[in-house]
């Protein structure tokens, strides 16, 4: 992965709507359906791709986190903030954990880096109690691959299908499933569409679209809307697709 994706990643995942959303929706659904105020201590959590550690702090509210990444540039700025609840993995596709030794696997946005995605998910079982969950984000649909996803390295986006089928391979159990960014989809389609890149791709770097603070912050809200309606339904599409799945084998 490119260093100018953690450099940025780091500038804007406390900051960016993007980030916050995802957050937000992520701490939801885990209090709905993983985690309780009594068991909080009791919980062992793997971060799988911490990245610079932005998703550290909100996963603690619902165990004990251990961040892992195979980046030691990574690992360094979750020090720099203090996290250092972190290690660094063997390779990609061996954590350097213990056989079913975590409650909770997060991935987010992680799993479309990994050229062999079944083997990435059968690592995740490997380290996943009976019963544990894994939660995870990946970017949707293939008619939204653009140059973001070349600069960062993505080998894939997926369906609900596709990746629930995956999941159901690797011995996992789809619990609750959704598109995100439903509200906002119009205008990432018309993004897409046209607003490409001229810039080719072995210049390219990795950027996103920053606005205004109060802009950004408007663009917040509609995930609060997403996070309340996911309580009773799933959304039909969206940019990101998440997926909350149980290791039944």
């Amino acid at each position: 992965m490119k260093q100018s994706l953690y450099d940025k990643t780091y500038e804007l995942e406390n900051k960016y709507w993007w980030y916050l959303s995802r957050r937000y929706i992520f701490d939801k659904v885990l209090t709905r359906f993983f985690s309780s105020k009594n068991d909080v201590q009791d919980k062992k959590i793997l971060d799988f791709g911490c990245g610079t550690g932005g998703v550290i702090p909100m996963l603690s509210k619902h165990g004990q986190v251990l961040g892992l990444d195979v980046e030691p540039r990574a690992l360094d700025f979750c020090r720099s903030k203090g996290f250092n609840n972190v290690a660094l993995m063997n390779d990609y596709y061996d954590t350097g954990q213990p056989d079913s030794s975590a409650d909770l696997v997060s991935l987010f946005d992680v799993l479309e880096h990994f050229e062999d995605d079944r083997r990435a998910l059968k690592e995740i079982n490997r380290v996943l109690r009976v019963g544990g969950y894994t939660l995870i984000s990946v970017p949707a649909f293939k008619s939204l691959w653009s140059d973001l996803d070349e600069v960062a390295h993505h080998f894939r986006r997926y369906t609900k299908k596709e990746l629930s089928e995956k999941l159901n391979e690797a011995g996992f159990e789809p619990v609750k499933s959704s598109y995100l960014f439903f509200f906002l989809f119009p205008l990432v389609v018309i993004h897409k569409l046209f607003g490409k890149s001229k810039t080719k791709k072995e210049n390219a770097e990795f950027r996103v679209t920053e606005f205004p603070s109060l802009i950004n912050k408007i663009l917040v809200w509609p995930s609060r809307l997403e996070a309340f309606l996911l309580r009773f339904a799933s959304l039909p599409f969206g940019s990101t697709l998440m997926i909350l799945a149980k290791k039944v084998k």
